[in-house]
């Protein structure tokens, strides 16, 4: 009997607990059901009441916000203001073309070109979007076409198309513009240009020059574009009468040369680039002299005006066959500048006198005219110091000759080879000079006048 109402007990149970899950399971349908429920009530009072808040969190929005602001700022001449919400657009989204173009613009209507090139190409950089490269270039372009249709075409006209090019090799008005600049900055009469100081501060008028030819080279070394390469060795050869050349960017100019050599200069810059070798050898070969002259111990001066060099190079001058170094009664030698000479498309080169330079450090003259005794050809050199202190006065002038002239021994004029030595001292006063004749020699002697 207990066994079987212990059956009926445990079958009562199963029933009940098979009741009671049917019970829970009924119950956790139905908070399911609820959740749902509730989350698209949510959803739905989400979109019809809060979606105006979802909608302008969207960066998207906020940065159009930014944007219409910086207008209102414009429009009132707040221009510092516009920038600075063009930035905070930017802090958003860093790749924002709307936030570069719109900032630039900014820029463009406070006239400040240049830091609208700048946001463009900042913005080309940060985006690669082509849109701001192309409008990048086109900026630069047309500042160099308002430099040159102004008359002030100068190396950082140069420079923009520079730019251009080497964004866009294959950009055909930035050849035009080259070929304009070439006209202005390298055609016609006397140039400085080399030898200028940039407004900037940052270096002269070569330097400027050297770093621009540099950078054509390379975008023809990356792009090797035939126009290119022909605008290159143009620029090379200056089409100036005189072009002045600071002495000691001789060796810079022929490294130059060589750079355009290597990508085919089809012989045009041989002439000025064998010009440039002649004057950076006349320039060293007269080194040793300028440090006899300043040393103010003229004695081994003899030596150099009877080194073969120097007898050579007097020689030519009389001949008239000196090659690309130009002179007639008198040659100049300098170390501060060279004036490059261009007649009938042929180079020559002279340095500067003081005349031409007057903050020389000192002028040689290597004299060159044909003046015998008795068949006997002179060798004349002189120095002209600067003045002392930048003063004008007094102003000295050596001169040393080597001639056939009488030297008086025991009382006898007798004709001889000897070295004359004349110091001229010119004051406000007038000029003093004291001549000594058979300079070093047994039988020397002195005069003033």
């Amino acid at each position: 009997m207990v066994i079987n109402m212990n059956e009926k007990e445990i079958k009562r149970k199963k029933t009940a607990a098979k009741a009671a899950r049917a019970r829970r399971k009924s119950r956790r349908k139905r908070a399911v059901m609820a959740g749902r429920i509730a989350a698209a009530l949510f959803l739905a009072a989400v979109i019809g009441g809060g979606g105006t808040f979802i909608y302008h969190s969207m960066p998207e929005m906020k940065i159009a916000r930014r944007l219409e602001a910086a207008d209102e700022y414009v429009e009132t001449k707040d221009y510092e203001e516009a920038i600075a919400s063009c930035e905070e657009a930017l802090q958003i989204d860093s790749n924002s073309v709307k936030a570069y173009r719109a900032m630039a613009g900014v820029y463009l209507t406070k006239e400040d070109r240049e830091a609208a090139e700048q946001v463009l190409y900042r913005g080309w950089e940060t985006t690669q979007d082509e849109s701001l490269l192309q409008e990048y270039c086109v900026h630069l372009l047309n500042d160099a076409v308002a430099d040159i249709n102004a008359g002030n075409c100068t190396l950082q006209t140069l420079e923009r198309c520079v730019l251009a090019l080497e964004q866009d090799p294959a950009n055909s008005d930035s050849y035009a513009l080259l070929d304009a600049c070439y006209e202005r900055l390298f055609e016609g009469g006397e140039t400085d240009l080399f030898c200028s100081e940039l407004e900037d501060g940052e270096g002269s008028g070569f330097d400027k020059y050297l770093e621009l030819m540099s950078r054509m080279l390379a975008v023809y070394q990356a792009n090797p574009v035939e126009e290119l390469r022909g605008e290159i060795i143009k620029f090379m050869v200056p089409h100036n009468d005189v072009v002045w050349l600071e002495t000691e960017r001789m060796q810079d100019y022929l490294n130059l040369f060589l750079q355009a050599a290597a990508i085919g200069d089809d012989g045009k810059t041989a002439d000025l680039a064998a010009c440039l070798e002649k004057a950076v050898w006349a320039r060293d070969t007269f080194a040793e002299a300028f440090r006899i002259f300043e040393s103010g111990e003229f004695e081994p001066v003899k030596d150099f005006m009877q080194s073969e060099v120097y007898i050579s190079i007097r020689d030519q001058f009389i001949a008239g066959t000196m090659e690309y170094w130009d002179g007639k009664t008198y040659i100049p030698v300098s170390r501060e500048r060279i004036k490059l000479i261009r007649t009938d498309d042929r180079w020559k080169f002279s340095f500067a006198d003081f005349d031409e330079y007057e903050k020389a450090r000192g002028v040689i003259k290597v004299w060159g005219a044909k003046q015998e005794d008795a068949g006997v050809q002179r060798i004349c050199i002189s120095y002209e110091p600067a003045p002392l202190n930048s003063q004008e006065y007094p102003h000295y002038n050596y001169e040393f000759v080597y001639l056939y002239s009488n030297v008086k021994i025991n009382g006898v004029d007798v004709p001889q080879m000897n070295y004359r030595f004349e110091t001229r001292i010119t004051t406000e006063e007038g000029t003093v000079s004291e001549l000594i004749g058979d300079w070093g020699g047994e039988h020397e002697w002195s005069m003033e006048y």
